[in-house]
């Protein structure tokens, strides 16, 4: 009888704890991956223009980086909402910074992600590391070196612009590249 008393209590045990049981969905993989186009032609970069000019024209002094009208000197890659993907609209600019690193093996940079207000401190800090690593991984994928990026992110903590709409949530939404070394 007592063995009969002990199988029941188990088993109603056994019921109670899956009953209970939450099923776990296990969220997608919020990290965007950036799209990254192979080619053979290893200096491909020339092809690409900047007023009128080829990359290898405008690239690769370190004079260029204060110039106002060199594409070096634009530090800025903007995100849309609760996004990681580098838009088609900076590719250039992030391929002229690639091509400056890999022509200046001693140059180095910090990649600051940053988000808006909106969401989590905890979540927005995800976001701007996701961002930064996006910007990272073209660049890398371009010919700049591992050890000469490095990425940090500062989630909503410093945003550039302080108000309450959709033109100051993206001013905020970037990655700041940031020489450490020329």
């Amino acid at each position: 009888m007592k063995l009969i008393n002990k199988l029941a209590l188990l088993a109603l045990l056994g019921m109670t704890l899956t009953a209970c049981k939450q099923d776990t969905v296990k969220p997608e993989d919020p990290t965007d991956k950036p799209e990254v186009i192979e080619t053979d032609d290893t200096d491909n970069l020339t092809t690409y223009m900047f007023n009128g000019q080829s990359f290898k024209d405008i690239c690769c002094d370190p004079e260029d980086l204060n110039n106002a009208e060199s594409l070096l000197s634009q530090r800025i890659i903007k995100f849309a909402y609760d996004q990681s993907t580098v838009e088609a609209e900076y590719q250039d600019l992030i391929n002229i910074h690639a091509r400056y690193l890999s022509a200046n093996p001693t140059a180095k940079m910090v990649l600051e992600g940053h988000a808006d207000e909106r969401g989590t401190p905890e979540y927005n800090l995800a976001l701007g590391e996701r961002r930064g690593q996006s910007v990272a991984n073209l660049m890398k994928a371009q010919g700049a070196s591992d050890s000469q990026i490095s990425v940090v992110s500062f989630g909503e903590e410093k945003p550039v612009a302080l108000c309450n709409d959709e033109s100051c949530w993206s001013e905020n939404r970037r990655v700041r590249i940031v020489y450490t070394a020329k």
